[in-house]
C-alpha cells in the first residue's frame, strides 16, 4: 500500500469492515492463493471507498481465474515497460495502454505482465507506475551504446530481451543519424533496428532477416519513421522504390492480427473466419485478399479483395471490398471482438449481384490464383476475346505470392503504374 495512504489513515479504522468479511460478501474464499500479511501489509490503513476497490479488485481476480500480485516491496524495482501489438493488447487479460499506431505498451512486474486489478490492490496509480517502469528501463540503457553493423544501419545490443522497449526512450536513438530522417523496426521484442532513409534497403533486409529469424514470435515488421519528436509509420513518397516494401510488411502484421482473431472466431461459432493471404499483381504490387464461401455466414475482414467461390467449390471472381456496399440486400453486421474490424454476413451474392461490384480478375483467373500449380500444367490457352475480358481490371493476371517479406531482391520496385485508388 502506498505511504501517503498509511500516513493519512482514518483514525476510526476499527469501525470499518475487515478485508475478510469484505472478502466474504464478495463470494472470495479467505485462503486465495498469494493473499497474506505481506500483500496486504498496509490494508488497516484504507479507508472504507479504498477497502471497498481493493476487495472488489480481488474479486475480480478470483472471478478471471488470475493471480494476485506479488508484494509492492518485492516488486517495485523490478518493473519495465514491454511493448507489444495494439491487437494483442486487446486479446490478453492484462494492463496496456495505446502508444503508437498499432503498438501499445504494458508493464512486466518481476517478469510478468500487470493486470489492472493490481493497481488497486498495491494502491498505486497506474500512470507512477509507468513512469517507473520507464526509469528503470532508462537505467539498463544509459552508457550502452548501439552497435554498428557493417551495412551502415544500428543494432540494439543489450542483450536483456527488452530492446523493442528502447522505442519509448528516443533520446538514445534518434540523434544516431545527425540531420537525416530517422527510421526504427522492431521485428522482434529483442531487437530495435535504427536506419537512415539512404539506408532503408539495408533496413528492409535486416527486417527480412529478423523475421526469418524469430518464426511465431514476429513483433511487427511495419517501419516507422521519427518525425517532429513523433514515432509513426513510415510515409514514403511514390515513386521511392521501399513503398511497396512497407506496404507489405504493414499487410503482413495485419495478417497477424487477423489470424490471431481467426482463432477466437473459430470458437464463438457465429459464422467462418474468411481466410485471408496476399496475392502480387504483374506490376510489383501487393494485395490483401480475402476467400468468401457460400454457405455459412462470413466473417469478412477488411481486405482489398474478396474472392467469391461458390458451395460447390467453384471461383466465382475476385472483386474489390469497398465496392461491397453497393449490394443494398446484403448488410454485414460489425463482429464483437478485439483487433481489426470484421463485418458477418449471412446472405451470399447471386451472381447478378456480384456483377454489380467493381471485378478486380474474372473467375478463370480466380481459378488460378487459388491453384496456381494447376494453371502452370499446361492449360490451353483462352481464345483472344477471353483475353479482352480479363482485363476488366487493371491487373487481371493477379499471381499468388509466396511467403516473402521483401529482399530477392526488394520485390516490385516498379510501382509507378499502379495506383492506390
Amino acid at each position: 500500500m502506498s505511504f501517503f495512504s498509511r500516513l493519512f489513515s482514518n483514525s476510526k479504522a476499527q469501525n470499518l469492515p475487515g478485508l475478510l468479511e469484505l472478502l466474504e460478501a464478495r463470494g472470495v474464499p479467505a485462503d486465495l492463493p498469494g493473499l497474506d500479511d505481506d500483500l496486504l501489509a498496509g490494508f488497516d490503513a484504507l479507508k472504507a471507498r479504498e477497502r471497498e476497490s481493493t476487495a472488489d479488485a480481488i474479486a475480480s481476480l478470483h472471478k478471471r481465474g488470475l493471480p494476485l500480485p506479488q508484494p509492492w516491496s518485492k516488486v517495485q524495482y523490478e518493473l519495465l515497460p514491454q511493448i507489444v501489438t495494439t491487437w494483442q493488447g486487446e486479446r490478453e487479460q492484462f494492463h496496456y495502454r495505446p502508444c503508437f499506431d498499432n503498438l501499445c505498451k504494458r508493464v512486466l512486474a518481476d517478469g510478468k505482465p500487470v493486470v489492472q486489478e493490481w493497481f488497486a490492490i498495491w494502491d498505486i496509480h497506474e500512470d507512477y507506475l509507468l513512469d517507473l517502469a520507464l526509469d528503470h528501463l532508462e537505467e539498463r540503457t544509459r552508457d550502452k551504446p548501439f552497435v554498428r553493423l557493417s551495412s551502415g544501419i544500428y543494432r540494439s545490443d543489450f542483450g536483456d530481451g527488452l530492446d523493442a522497449s528502447r522505442i519509448l526512450l528516443p533520446q538514445y536513438w534518434n540523434n544516431l543519424f545527425p540531420g537525416q530522417n530517422t527510421f526504427i523496426a522492431i521485428p522482434r521484442q529483442g531487437l530495435l533496428l535504427v536506419a537512415p532513409q539512404v539506408l532503408l534497403p539495408k533496413l528492409v533486409e535486416a527486417i527480412g532477416e529478423a523475421m526469418r529469424e524469430a518464426g511465431p514470435d514476429v513483433l511487427v515488421l511495419t517501419m516507422y519513421q521519427w518525425v517532429d519528436s513523433k514515432l509513426m509509420p513510415a510515409s514514403l513518397q511514390d515513386p521511392h522504390p521501399m513503398i511497396q516494401p512497407q506496404r507489405e510488411f504493414r499487410q503482413m502484421d495485419a495478417m497477424a492480427a487477423y489470424s490471431a482473431q481467426a482463432e477466437d472466431l473459430a470458437k464463438m461459432q457465429i459464422g467462418v473466419p474468411c481466410p485471408i493471404g496476399i496475392l502480387r499483381t504483374q506490376q510489383g504490387r501487393t494485395l490483401t485478399m480475402a476467400t468468401w464461401v457460400e454457405g455459412k455466414p462470413a466473417l469478412a475482414p477488411d481486405s482489398d479483395l474478396i474472392g467469391f467461390v461458390s458451395s460447390r467449390g467453384k471461383p466465382l471472381g475476385l472483386y474489390w471490398r469497398q465496392t461491397l456496399p453497393r449490394l443494398q440486400r446484403i448488410k454485414g453486421e460489425p463482429v464483437d471482438i478485439w483487433g481489426p474490424r470484421r463485418l458477418v454476413f449471412k446472405d451470399f451474392p447471386t451472381v447478378g449481384e456480384l456483377e454489380e461490384l467493381e471485378c478486380f480478375a474474372p473467375a478463370d483467373v480466380h481459378a488460378q490464383v487459388l491453384n496456381p500449380q494447376a494453371a502452370q500444367q499446361g492449360r490451353p490457352a483462352p481464345d483472344r476475346s477471353q483475353a479482352q475480358q480479363s482485363q476488366q481490371s487493371h491487373a487481371a493476371s493477379a499471381s499468388a505470392m509466396s511467403n516473402s517479406p521483401v529482399p530477392a531482391h526488394l520485390r516490385g520496385l516498379s510501382l509507378g503504374v499502379q495506383s492506390d485508388d
